[in-house]
């Protein structure tokens, strides 16, 4: 009997993990369709110009689609947690690895959450941008006593004021 129900329970385990892997595939697909991300137009210039604040050290989180906060956009490498760096130029943003080149951003606020993940406190950078007409955010979560510089310096960028 312990074997019938000790098969029963991997049985369920393994259905979970399985339509969970079919869910993330699907939501990859979704993307699919769209035009390549705005770096593929606008590339991230190298050597990168100078920062207009100090490159910020933290995790981004996420991107979301107009579905809104938990919308998760799973493909084109934007679905996946990582390390990185927050680097703001007068050529865009470099979110740990994701360039968002000046002209596709939209917006940047502090919110508590994005994609699933909500912290407390001050939260996450949340950066607004356009994909070919499809409105984006993508967070990144790093020290907080730092938000308002990194906010104000891509304010810059989006009124088109010089630094």
């Amino acid at each position: 009997m312990r074997l019938i129900l000790t098969l029963v329970v991997v049985a369920l385990v393994l259905l979970g993990y399985l339509l969970m892997w079919r869910g993330w595939r699907r939501r990859s697909s979704r993307v699919a369709d769209l035009p390549p991300l705005p770096s593929a137009q606008h590339p991230r210039p190298e050597p990168l110009p100078d920062p207009l604040v100090p490159p910020m050290p933290g995790v981004y989180i996420g991107s979301v689609g107009e579905g809104g906060w938990q919308d998760r956009i799973a493909g084109r490498g934007l679905g996946r947690r990582a390390g990185g760096e927050l680097v703001v130029t007068q050529a865009g943003v470099d979110v740990a690895g994701l360039w968002l080149p000046r002209e596709a951003l939209t917006a940047v606020r502090v919110g508590p959450g994005l994609a699933n993940k909500v912290v407390p406190g001050p939260g996450m950078l949340i950066l607004g941008w356009d994909w070919d007409g499809h409105p984006c955010e993508s967070a990144f979560r790093g020290q907080a006593s730092r938000y308002p510089e990194v906010v104000s310096a891509v304010e810059t960028l989006l009124t088109g004021a010089s630094r």
